[in-house]
């Protein structure tokens, strides 16, 4: 028996088209008794606005969890199932659309937005993508994946700058230097690329390299290196001068000062080799006439927690002898600034350099042309 019903159509949100039911007619998936989902079923589809095929609807895999749903509305494993089923079945969209609708319902649920945004990425919906990914930001603002995610959606839709600050700001969140991959410094390298910029494109392979160079100065990134330098004419905005110079290294609560110059204006920051950047206090960068990235914004780690910043650049920066040109820096709010300096001296100055270190000392030289 075939039962009356009339649907319209409407987009909610950025790419998701879902289908609304009008008071006075049966649902879309309403069926002869015993020849589709039940109520629960039903008023879970309804709840998660999606519309599914009878054959689809009906088949153990997506109906159990569907049932599930509409005994126990904020069910957390079976969102999970539902949108197995789903996917396995090929109807990626529809478990992207239920994945978001449970979230919303359920006052937040960030595996479920994490799986609609992989699912997103896949179908090459990098607009609603994004829109997910900063819902996901916003319900885990201090975790490195929602920028990350964000970050690839940015880069789908070829806002290759907007995907370079959060390139920056997950590997600033990310907890374990030592186990983060090398992902996103060659997404940075390859936004830097996509801009013309080659020169900055080393930037961020040299600071993957400095993080441990016993296992990343491969020929792999020498080549990427070397390939980089030749495109923009790099070797010298690359080079390094100087001599070596030995600083203590830090101890346990202590801080080790040094005396730095940026666009020559004198400073004293706090050297830091776990800091990703040069990081400097809005009020020393305007001294020294750091240059901002227009619509820049970035989260950093602080003592005081996590916060917001810009990505600008030095012309020149100077420790002692050592001196570097075109240095990223990192400017935040003098309020933010959780030290008694002028700005931190990070990896995006060090890793311009050779760096050992041990108990001791930390001895920096330039590096030598290979």
């Amino acid at each position: 028996m075939l039962i009356a019903r009339r649907t319209i159509v409407a987009t909610v949100g950025i790419g998701f088209s879902v289908v609304l039911l009008v008071p006075g007619f049966s649902p879309v998936l309403a069926q002869s008794p015993g020849t589709g989902p039940g109520d629960a079923a039903a008023a879970a589809l309804t709840r998660l606005k999606i519309d599914l095929p009878r054959r689809v609807a009906d088949s153990e895999p997506v109906r159990r969890p569907l049932e599930e749903l509409g005994r126990e509305t904020c069910d957390q494993d079976a969102i999970t199932h539902l949108a197995g089923a789903l996917e396995a079945a090929g109807y990626r969209r529809e478990a992207a659309v239920a994945q978001v609708s449970f979230s919303a319902q359920c006052g937040g649920h960030a595996p479920a937005l994490r799986g609609a945004i992989n699912t997103l990425l896949k179908l090459s919906d990098y607009t609603t993508a994004e829109s997910v990914a900063s819902d996901l930001i916003k319900l885990e603002p201090f975790n490195d994946n929602g920028y990350f995610l964000r970050a690839l959606a940015r880069d789908g839709n070829r806002s290759f700058k907007a995907a370079i600050d959060d390139y920056v700001t997950a590997i600033e969140l990310f907890g374990n230097k030592d186990r983060i991959s090398s992902v996103s410094y060659l997404k940075i390298a390859r936004d830097y690329e996509q801009l013309g910029q080659f020169c900055d494109a080393m930037l961020p392979i040299q600071q993957w390299v400095a993080l441990d160079p016993s296992r990343h100065d491969t020929s792999q990134t020498q080549a990427i290196l070397s390939g980089y330098a030749a495109k923009g004419g790099c070797a010298a905005a690359a080079a390094t001068s100087g001599s070596t110079e030995t600083f203590p290294a830090p101890r346990v609560g202590a801080v080790v000062k040094v005396p730095v110059t940026v666009n020559n204006v004198a400073g004293t920051f706090i050297l830091d080799t776990g800091a990703s950047y040069v990081a400097l206090r809005d009020s020393f960068a305007k001294k020294a006439k750091i240059e901002i990235e227009d619509g820049s914004t970035v989260r950093i780690h602080t003592a005081n927690g996590i916060a917001d910043g810009h990505r600008g650049r030095a012309d020149t920066m100077q420790l002692r002898s050592l001196k570097a040109k075109s240095v990223i820096v990192i400017v935040e709010a003098d309020s933010a600034a959780a030290y008694d300096a002028d700005g931190l001296l990070g990896m995006s100055f060090l890793s311009r350099f050779n760096m050992a270190i041990d108990n001791r000392s930390v001895r920096i030289s330039p590096n030598k042309p290979r």
